[in-house]
């Protein structure tokens, strides 16, 4: 039970570096971008960015391989 306690806590911490990031580059940038800017693995950028799209705090839109991040109106807050 430790050990989920502690991979929810680093879930959340990666989402709100994404969410700062995402903040810093104008509210719209590529998963690609994000993944390389925080060097995250593919499973970490994913699991955060759904987080924080489960939340309302991002919209995902499919842009050829990856997709376009951008920032909602409650993640601006």
């Amino acid at each position: 039970m430790e050990d989920t306690a502690k991979y929810t806590d680093t879930l959340a911490q990666t989402a709100a570096n994404l969410l700062e990031a995402l903040k810093a580059s104008g509210g719209d940038a590529s998963s690609w971008d994000l993944k390389f800017k925080l060097h995250l693995s593919s499973s970490s950028l994913y699991l955060a960015l759904g987080w924080l799209a489960a939340q309302g705090k991002i919209a995902l839109y499919p842009k050829e391989l990856n997709f376009r991040v951008v920032l909602t109106d409650s993640g601006r807050g």
